[in-house]
């Protein structure tokens, strides 16, 4: 249950933010990939065969010109964030659907980097009511599907994607996606600091809460759309497998946003001062912790998702080889799905560890523009 915010989470936060620049200063970075890695598996190996979309390239140049001819592309960090497309969507059949999903992702980025959480905060009274106004239209649009009257360049930008989605997508998922959007868009776009909160959130709690934040459930349900491949909940579950597999998107979207959280920790909490991440998280929830402590917590926890990941694919995944209890096309779908899964698992690790979105001065021997020695 969250704990009501007083002045001694302050102080916690100041001392975290002055082990940190002690720990810059003179500690061994920690290495993600060990931290995240156990005796019998290697994150590094893991991830060693994943490969980007081949559609990539044309996918990435269309969403970048798009973008700048309505006014939304960022500068200087749409590259990096037109990049993860082919990374998080390897198995889209046609440029245009991954263009499409592509054009979601920047929509998403460009409300991140303006006026999410990490910035919603920073912005003056003003913006932040004109943010929440903007964000009250989106979702009526998303809602009604009807066009805002004077249209900002970000809504007709938005229109356009929309447009182009729903003449590709089955009409059921399409209903349930923009559901899972607009979720994730009313917990995005608002400061989740503890100070605003008025409470430091468990961390089961939050970690449920950045799940939605993450926007990781939105691009699962993209990989459906990419293959124009829709999973069966009915077959699923009649085959005795509804629960592991819905237990595997769990999994996907916590473990997206929880090695997010890792890779972005001077983003998010150095330069933006923000605290809602794992590992402030991990630390305010214990009294008697030091930034190592929380680090080595919040690793913990990202490393049981993967074990607890690898696993239920394994049981899964050899279910479909049998064939047991569904019809073998069925069961080759179901393979295909989990395999997206996986590569979203592991997108979450190659695209995050080449990409300069993060690169700096960090604690993290990866996030160090010379990388691992």
């Amino acid at each position: 249950m969250a704990s009501r915010y007083t002045s001694a989470f302050e102080e916690m936060i100041a001392d975290m933010q002055a082990q940190y620049e002690d720990w810059v200063r003179a500690g061994e970075p920690w290495s993600l990939r060990e931290l995240f890695s156990t005796p019998d598996f290697d994150i590094d190996d893991y991830c060693r065969d994943f490969r980007p979309s081949a559609f990539g390239d044309q996918a990435c140049a269309e969403v970048e010109r798009y973008c700048r001819a309505q006014g939304i592309w960022l500068e200087p960090g749409g590259a990096h964030y037109n990049s993860m497309t082919p990374y998080l969507h390897p198995g889209p059949v046609s440029v245009e659907r991954l263009a499409v999903i592509g054009l979601f992702n920047a929509i998403l980025f460009w409300l991140n980097d303006t006026v999410g959480r990490e910035k919603f905060g920073h912005l003056a009274d003003v913006e932040q009511q004109r943010a929440r106004t903007d964000l009250d239209r989106l979702c009526r649009f998303l809602q009604t599907r009807i066009p805002p009257e004077n249209p900002s360049p970000f809504e007709s930008a938005t229109t356009e994607w929309l447009t182009r989605l729903t003449e590709l997508a089955d009409p059921q998922w399409l209903d349930l996606f923009l559901a899972s959007t607009l979720e994730h868009l009313r917990t995005a776009i608002r400061d989740q600091n503890a100070r605003s909160r008025g409470d430091v959130l468990t961390v089961a709690e939050y970690i449920d809460l950045r799940a939605q934040v993450s926007g990781m459930y939105p691009a699962i349900a993209l990989c459906e759309f990419g293959r124009d491949e829709y999973v069966s909940w009915d077959l699923l579950a009649a085959a005795g497998l509804a629960d592991e597999v819905r237990r595997l998107q769990v999994l996907t979207a916590e473990l997206g946003a929880l090695m997010n959280d890792m890779f972005s920790f001077e983003k998010e909490c150095v330069v933006d001062r923000s605290d809602f991440n794992l590992i402030p998280v991990c630390l305010l929830n214990n009294s008697r912790a030091t930034l190592p402590d929380a680090v080595r917590e919040a690793a913990d926890l990202v490393r049981a998702r993967l074990v607890e990941f690898r696993s239920r694919y394994d049981i899964v995944a050899a279910r479909c080889a049998r064939h047991d209890g569904m019809d073998p096309e069925f069961a080759v779908q179901v393979q295909r799905y989990l395999d997206d899964l996986a590569a979203c698992v592991r997108a979450s690790w190659v695209w995050q560890l080449g990409t300069q979105r993060y690169k700096g001065v960090s604690i993290f021997a990866e996030n160090r523009p010379t990388g691992p020695k």
